[in-house]
Order: structure tokens, then sequence, then C-alpha cells
């Protein structure tokens, strides 16, 4: 009981001190003020943090479902771009990809990489083979289309080193 009369007595002499001096009334109450606005910001501050952690993760966790769905596609084409190299022929993006090319910015560096491996083949198949059949433009046409087809091969390979990447990324 001694502690409540403790309590007592000092909130007894705040309250005489406070009545003593006019001022203080206003002061407490500007210090509150400012205080309960910070206090409101920093709630907001750290709820849309909160927010933007949940939906940082999501998207990763996304992406790694998109990840280990093209991953064994991309590994499968990449033996047909390196027949194709070989054969000297032109094979069309595998049709999983296609379906999935709105869907691959959630990939990030990996779904640029897809994209540009996509954009090279395509071109390639866009372009026509010389219609004289001079040995020079042959060689030119062949020398490009190779040059092609190691780009696609290397975005490829980039791809998918980029897509095992995502899949070990670690979500809390």
């Amino acid at each position: 009981m001694d502690w409540i009369a403790w309590i007592s007595g000092s909130l007894s002499a705040a309250l005489q001190w406070f009545e003593a001096h006019p001022g203080t009334a206003g002061w407490l109450d500007a210090v509150g003020s400012i205080a309960a606005i910070v206090f409101v910001y920093l709630f907001a501050l750290f709820q849309n943090r909160r927010i933007k952690s949940h939906e940082e993760t999501d998207r990763i966790r996304r992406a790694q479902g998109l990840a280990l769905l093209l991953i064994p596609v991309l590994t499968a084409f990449k033996m047909k771009i390196e027949t194709a190299i070989i054969q000297e022929s032109t094979p069309a993006p595998p049709d999983e990809v296609m379906h999935l090319l709105d869907q691959l910015y959630v990939l990030g560096v990996a779904g640029g990489l897809i994209l540009q491996m996509v954009a090279t083949l395509q071109a390639h198949q866009w372009s026509e083979r010389p219609v004289n059949e001079n040995e020079s433009a042959r060689s030119s046409y062949n020398s490009v289309t190779r040059q092609r087809m190691d780009s696609a091969l290397r975005y490829c390979e980039d791809a998918i080193r980029a897509l095992m990447k995502l899949t070990r990324a670690r979500t809390v």
C-alpha cells in the first residue's frame, strides 16, 4: 500500500505544478499533437512496407512456379538449337514458351533472356535465303545464320541458369 500512496502523492504534485504554470497545458498539447502525427506516419509507413513485402514474396513465388515449368522446356529446346546449328536448320520456339510470353516479365532477367532467344529465332525464321546461288551471298547468309543460332543458344543457356538461380531464391 506504500506505493499507492507514493503514486497518489506524485500525481497530486504534478497536477499542482501544471496548475501553477498556465503555459504548460499548451506546450503539452503541442507535443502530444506532434507525437500523434509522427506515430500515424510511422504506422502507415510500416503497413506500406509490410504490404510491399507480401507483394514481392507473391511475385517471387509466381516467378518460381513459372521457372519450374520452363526449365525442362528450355533444356529440351537447347538440344534442338544445338541440332539446328549442326544441320543448318531453323527450330521454332517452343509452344509452351510462346503461350507464356505475356507472363515472362515476372521472371525478370530470365524472362528477358527468353524473349531475346525468341526474337532471335523469329528474326532468323523471317530472313530469306539468298535467291541467287552466288557463293559469297550463301556464305554470308550461312555466317549470319550461324551467329543468330549461336546467340539463341547462348540466350537459352543463360535463361536456364537464371531460372535455376530463381528457383533457389528463398521466400520467407
